[in-house]
């Protein structure tokens, strides 16, 4: 946690300069948490309000609760007023902290100078004070001074001196690159890191005949009351005995009872001494008998069996309790529910299961230049292939989706749009309008209804990816290119949508493959190849690029059996190395 301050003198714009700050480092998607200073009494609290009353009757900290947030009152009575330092200490991990005020404390700070003040610039007289802000050009100052209208190079300043980000000189631009250190994007694994700290369970449970509940994710644990089988068991139709008994026999015959243990018989039958009995598979195993075996492998003459001589002890029946005993979880709550998982829960008795509600999704596209299907084309138009696309993965990963249709590229628009959607789903997803451009309103208008928990990723495809909240529901904004939304939906939605369905976070599982090309990519990113697999003539199994790999040419996923991961810390690879291959199967998609 890095801590940088802001200072001034009364009326020079601190609190506007720090909303905005907080506001610009947000939408960069760093996680922001702030100091107000105050020299005059300040209560957060209105007289006669219970939380008040608490205090006022001598409570040393008072917690007050709401649905949107809680603040902790700490009345410091005799105790000496704490520094910064421990205050520090109350918030949870971040970033960064600005502090407002706190002239005399040792973090950097930087001086807002709007007017001057007749007893000069606070930097001649408080330590730190490394940078001014200021809309003046004529400072008489031996510090750098930062436009206060230029919001981007105050945030550039503030995470390059604390070290959040390198600064330029030691990272040279290289012309074009929309990875350069310059972007400032996110690794991916901060974006997941963050998605795994705010997400949990969204969703509601219902209870449901077990023929309704396949994929669907169990709610709570399931325990059989008995165990399975419920008593010892014949495995196989033959005849079952005493073992030492049979190695007691000469000739390794048993005379025949006359009676039969059947599957379904109700009648607890015992095995006589020196005698075999005729059994038939799941029947109840006769008492005393420890050995069957089958009648393929007997021969009966004269009422009489004669056995092999391998056949051994203990063969072909299973115990009471083999495969559960009582009070077993059978299946654990978060597991999504295979057909094999619902045998298991109807041979314990169990008709009903509760499980989690599907994840409600709102999707719409954006773009003026989008078009329904059907619709006459014009030439700088495209069709909505996102929002057909993203319907069917969203369908196939066992959402409920609400299909909003395309919004225009207006400010507006996506503000209400993003806001009606928060109050009956659980995630909202968008593709389109997430980038820089001045018709992307997407992230502008998520910094300013909701969080933004990061937008911009060092990631191909899929660099504009946005993550945050409205209200109480998950915002997941993707790129317009169809492949990087596609990707960006396995990658980063898949893993979210079943931690909010009640899954637990979890990425999709990899598997060790061999490469059957070259790869040369720009280290610093993180990269999503999407491949097939070939069968060679001598059965060796190489993964092959599917297509061109341009972010809008589908033909790269259709043919494609799944991708391969690479980490930002890697440049190239030569054919033959053994690669992370994550298969559509993975996803809950495609064949096995």
């Amino acid at each position: 946690m890095q801590v940088f301050g802001v200072v001034g003198w009364k009326n020079n714009g601190k609190t506007t300069l720090v909303e905005r700050l907080i506001s610009q480092l947000t939408l960069m998607g760093y996680k922001v948490s702030s100091v107000k200073h105050a020299h005059h009494k300040v209560d957060i609290d209105e007289p006669g309000r219970d939380s008040y009353r608490h205090r006022t009757a001598g409570a040393t900290e008072t917690l007050l609760a709401t649905e949107q947030r809680w603040a902790l009152m700490h009345e410091y009575r005799e105790q000496d007023t704490p520094k910064l330092e421990q205050l520090l200490h109350l918030f949870e991990p971040c970033d960064l902290v600005i502090v407002e005020g706190y002239k005399g404390a040792n973090h950097p700070k930087l001086e807002v100078v709007r007017n001057l003040n007749k007893d000069g610039f606070l930097a001649d007289q408080m330590p730190n004070i490394v940078a001014v802000a200021t809309d003046k050009d004529d400072l008489t100052i031996n510090l750098p001074q930062l436009d206060i209208n230029n919001i981007q190079q105050v945030a550039d300043f503030v995470l390059q001196h604390t070290g959040l980000v390198a600064k330029s000189a030691k990272s040279p631009k290289v012309s074009n690159d929309c990875y350069s250190p310059d972007q400032q994007l996110l690794p991916a694994s901060t974006v997941w890191q963050r998605m795994q700290e705010a997400v949990s369970t969204q969703v509601f449970s219902v209870t449901l005949a077990i023929g309704d509940c396949i994929n669907r994710r169990l709610a709570e644990d399931v325990t059989t009351s008995y165990d399975s089988p419920l008593f010892n068991n014949v495995a196989v139709d033959g005849y079952a005995f005493n073992y030492d008994d049979l190695t007691s026999a000469k000739d390794l015959s048993l005379p025949i009872m006359a009676a039969e243990a059947n599957a379904g018989g109700s009648a607890k039958l015992s095995l006589a001494s020196g005698h075999c009995i005729r059994v038939l598979t799941g029947a109840r195993m006769p008492a005393g008998a420890n050995t069957v075996v089958m009648q393929e492998d007997v021969s009966i003459t004269n009422a009489s069996a004669t056995f092999p001589s391998d056949c051994k002890a203990n063969a072909n029946w299973r115990p009471q309790g083999e495969d559960v005993k009582a009070g077993t979880i059978i299946i654990s709550k978060g597991q999504q529910i295979r057909p094999q998982d619902i045998g298991l829960a109807a041979a314990t008795g169990h008709a009903q299961l509760k499980v989690y509600n599907k994840v409600k999704v709102a999707l719409f596209s954006t773009g003026n230049e989008v078009y329904e299907l059907g619709e006459e084309l014009p030439e700088d138009g495209i069709y909505d292939v996102n929002r057909h696309l993203l319907k069917a993965l969203l369908k196939s990963l066992h959402c409920e989706v609400t299909d909003l249709g395309i919004l225009a590229d207006d400010y507006h628009t996506v503000g209400n749009a993003l806001s009606a959607a928060s109050q009956n789903h659980q995630l909202i997803i968008t593709s389109g309008g997430a980038s820089t451009g001045s018709h992307d309103h997407v992230a502008t208008v998520l910094r300013d209804i909701g969080e933004v928990h990061g937008w911009r990723v060092a990631i191909k495809p899929g660099r504009p990816l946005a993550f945050g909240k409205v209200g109480s529901a998950f915002f997941l904004g993707l790129p317009g290119n169809p492949v990087a939304a596609n990707v960006c939906t396995l990658m980063f939605g898949q893993p979210l949508i079943r931690a909010i369905g009640g899954g637990g976070w979890q990425r999709p599982k990899s598997y060790f493959q061999k490469l059957g090309f070259d790869v040369k990519k720009k280290a610093g990113r993180r990269e999503w190849l999407r491949v097939y697999q070939a069968v060679q003539s001598n059965g060796e199994i190489l993964l092959k690029r599917s297509a061109s790999h341009g972010s809008g040419i589908l033909t790269s996923m259709t043919r494609a059996d799944g991708l391969v991961e690479i980490d930002e810390a890697t440049s190239s690879l030569p054919e033959g190395s053994l690669v992370d291959f994550i298969p559509f199967a993975s996803f809950g998609i495609g064949d096995a």
